[in-house]
């Protein structure tokens, strides 16, 4: 990934992809089409809802993880900053920050 390319946060599991366009309706962004036989999600347009991961009955659509590319930084012995999602607190109320 270069600097100017968004990051990818929805992938598709080609071999599961039935092409039955639930993602294609169901996605708030309009971020995903229809290409080589395949619903695909356009990271220009994706804003990582996570609605076409709840709505695939295939499993065909996964969240990219990038918690081993946190963990690294964080491990790093250089400088690292990290700023949260405003649910964070909502999200995770057993921790304390």
């Amino acid at each position: 990934m270069t600097v100017n390319e968004p990051p990818v946060l929805v992938t598709t599991v080609r071999k599961r992809c039935r092409m039955c366009y639930t993602c294609v309706r169901e996605c708030p962004a309009k971020a995903i089409r229809i290409a080589d036989g395949q619903a695909k999600v356009v990271s220009e347009r994706c804003i990582g809802c996570g609605n076409c991961i709840r709505v695939c009955s295939q499993n065909a659509k996964q969240m990219v993880s990038t918690v081993d590319a946190v963990r690294e930084l964080l491990e790093s012995s250089g400088c690292t900053a990290a700023i949260l999602v405003p649910s964070f607190p909502v999200e995770f109320p057993e921790l304390h920050y």
